[in-house]
């Protein structure tokens, strides 16, 4: 890698970068689609890594064969300290060498529980703002051949579908958002620096993509390696040709459930649910995918939640109600249906779960319930405190009774098993260094008397703890939204 503090002749560098190239610099698809007259300006996501670098240099060595304006756009995670600052101004000097506008943000301060999802979903907030406020159709992401095999592995592990595992797309349209480009998919990684280094064209390298403990980086420099070495052959070259092949399929399934149900694919608020039952289920998936982000309410799912709905829509059961972010996701023998959910306080109308029964909860989230018979493991297990209170809960109670799970509200009082009695449970939470927007999203279960019988991340009321006699017991278990 160049020195990339010295000062350097951006212009310079990158018209020699594109005049060495003896292949297409950009993406076939991509270059197709930025020289379209309904592309006029890009917005060029760049953290000044060498993936960013290369791209932006040769979209802007092409700005006027395509007849398109670049906006370069840096977001600071503040993750590195100085480091991250050195990358703000290392990009902004290049824009500025560029004559291109430039834009940046920060992470918050306050911003709380930072990691590798929060990142990239406040970064991809700043870059659709940015895009917007500067009328941008496209925004361009430096992603590259060796990224496909990272995502396909992290998504094979979560059971992403043919969609997640023809992620990234060199190009991904979306109904509310600019399109999103990926002009040098296909190159690699060694091969782009390979060429910057011919150039002596500098970039911002960042230490923590050495860090195993993240988990792409762990599947970068460990599992890859070892699977290429193992199969004796480029295992990324694979995954790029499989990444191709499941988007030819992809957007063959998803032409068909457009023709198949049409109505899931618009602005309807209302399905009809014999035809989502008479399609075959890899169809109906899709359409219901396609009609929740229609609502903006794809996010508010959890991968266990949509198979939950599926499995509704599909049941022999008429009449079932499920809960999606501000929604209610309700269904009836004819219908599918959304209908507000009318908001209150801080959390969903409260509602209700009984035994056997699964809830979505409006963050996403999944609460499931069932009762189980105690044998003499489980009882000691749970009776000396070997369960994990983030996930899971077993209470003692009377009979079958509904409960009621809602959120957090002013006054609430709690008594886990072993306290000495009870306290308003926004002291438990400040006792446990919950942060605020936390404490919002979790669910209490209360009994029919009304009694706050198990918070995720505690352990349950007192009142409600297995004792030696106890033969049976009802489990609670609380899965966090993971997304789709």
């Amino acid at each position: 890698m160049s020195n990339p503090e010295h000062p350097h002749d951006w212009p310079e560098a990158a018209r020699m970068l594109y005049a060495q190239m003896s292949e297409p610099a950009l993406h076939t698809n991509v270059r197709a689609l930025l020289a379209e007259a309904s592309c006029q300006r890009v917005l060029v996501a760049c953290s000044g890594g060498a993936d960013s670098i290369f791209m932006l240099c040769h979209l802007w060595a092409q700005v006027d064969d395509l007849g398109i304006e670049l906006v370069v756009a840096h977001y600071n995670h503040r993750w590195r300290g100085e480091d991250s600052q050195l990358d703000a101004a290392f990009v902004q000097e290049l824009a500025q060498q560029l004559n291109c506008p430039f834009v940046t943000a920060a992470r918050p301060e306050n911003e709380a529980a930072f990691t590798e999802t929060t990142a990239r979903a406040l970064r991809l907030d700043f870059l659709r703002g940015a895009a917007k406020e500067h009328s941008c159709q496209c925004i361009a992401f430096g992603h590259q051949l060796d990224d496909i095999l990272e995502t396909q592995l992290q998504r094979l592990a979560r059971g992403s579908g043919s969609d997640g595992l023809a992620a990234p797309r060199p190009i991904h349209f979306f109904q509310a958002y600019p399109t999103h480009v990926r002009p040098v998919l296909h190159w690699g990684a060694g091969a782009i620096r390979m060429a910057l280094n011919t150039c002596e064209i500098p970039w911002r390298e960042d230490i923590s993509n050495e860090d195993t403990g993240i988990s792409r980086n762990a599947l970068r420099h460990n599992v890859i390696p070892s699977l290429s070495d193992a199969l004796a052959r480029d295992a990324s070259a694979g995954a790029a040709r499989s990444r191709f092949l499941l988007e030819e399929e992809a957007d063959a399934l998803d032409g068909l459930a457009r023709s198949f149900l049409p109505d899931a694919f618009g602005a309807s608020a209302l399905l009809d649910r014999a035809a989502l039952r008479a399609a075959p289920r890899a169809l109906t998936r899709r359409a219901l995918s396609a009609w929740l982000s229609a609502h903006d309410l794809i996010q508010s799912l959890s991968a266990p939640a949509m198979d939950l709905l599926l499995d509704a829509v599909y049941a022999a059961k008429p009449n079932n109600r499920l809960s999606a972010g501000a929604f209610y996701i309700e269904l009836d023998e004819a219908t599918v249906r959304l209908e507000s959910a009318q908001a209150v306080g801080q959390f969903l109308v409260s509602g209700s779960i009984e035994a056997g029964e699964s809830l979505m909860l409006s963050t996403g989230a999944l609460l499931e319930t069932e009762f189980v018979e105690l044998d003499d493991a489980l009882r000691s297990t749970i009776m000396m405190g070997g369960v994990n209170a983030d996930l899971e809960a077993y209470v003692a109670v009377a009979a079958e009774e509904a409960l009621e799970v809602r959120g957090w509200q002013q006054g609430d009082r709690f008594r886990p098993i072993g306290a000495p009695g009870t306290k308003k449970l926004k002291d438990w939470f400040i006792d446990r260094h919950i942060p605020v927007k936390e404490r919002k999203l979790l669910p209490l279960v209360l009994s029919h008397s009304g009694e706050i019988i198990w918070v995720p991340g505690f352990p349950p009321a007192d009142t409600m703890k297995i004792a030696a006699a106890t033969k049976r017991a009802l489990r609670l278990t609380y899965q966090r939204r993971n997304p789709i």
